[in-house]
């Protein structure tokens, strides 16, 4: 049977969003759906999870921040919402119970992409391009300081900004590895001819704990 090929990163749409939703309530793994939309499975996981929202309990309406204790084990692993369970409806006893709406997802979605836009006056394509650039860099190796300057000709964003849209999971940086190549601490960042020029007084790489916490000026002074 042929698989369709996965496709590059872009923002999940309506329809897979509804497929998804549909495959929850049929309690098809995340694999599985995965592989029909052309997505990885981490992009279908991270989905249901981001944009989850309470239906019963604190917060009811809103994204879930976080299971709380003694909630249902099917909402700490796949998959991480009440659709598909044959109690959902009636006979569910839980204090606390959320759900995946496609519709909600959707306004989820679209509210966090206009929050990442804020201040950048681009289109949703050109924003779309600037996050797979940013993608690339991180991918490679460089801080969001150093993509800063060295895409300054390109696009204008801080490195503040950068680091927001990674810690938000904003177009897909959320799972970005951010470290160097394993084993290879010497390895050039980019392969011949693929790197944006990084002048003399480009900021200098910093590693994997610098992403894991404040920028390092703001680690300088605290305590």
């Amino acid at each position: 049977m042929s698989q369709r090929r996965q496709r590059p990163y872009r923002r999940l749409d309506r329809a897979e969003r509804a497929a998804i939703e549909r495959g929850l309530d049929k309690n098809r793994p995340a694999r599985a759906m995965a592989r029909d939309l052309g997505r990885s499975q981490s992009s279908v996981a991270d989905e249901v999870r981001r944009n989850r929202t309470v239906t019963r309990g604190p917060g009811k309406g809103s994204r879930v921040e976080s299971v709380p204790e003694g909630a249902c084990a099917r909402l700490r692993g796949w998959p991480h919402v009440c659709n598909g369970c044959n109690k959902r409806r009636y006979h569910c006893s839980m204090p606390f119970r959320c759900e995946y709406s496609a519709a909600r997802a959707q306004l989820l979605a679209d509210g966090e992409l206009s929050a990442a836009r804020r201040g950048v006056d681009r289109t949703e394509e050109e924003f779309e391009s600037i996050a797979a650039k940013i993608r690339a860099d991180l991918a490679r190796g460089l801080s969001p300081a150093q993509i800063s300057h060295a895409r300054s000709s390109e696009f204008r964003a801080a490195p503040s900004t950068i680091y927001r849209w990674i810690e938000r999971g904003y177009a897909g940086m959320s799972n970005m590895v951010l470290a160097l190549p394993q084993n290879q601490p010497n390895a050039p960042l980019y392969p011949a001819g693929g790197a944006p020029a990084l002048s003399p007084g480009a900021p200098p790489h910093f590693g994997r704990p610098c992403y894991l916490g404040p920028p390092p000026r703001a680690r300088s002074t605290a305590g």
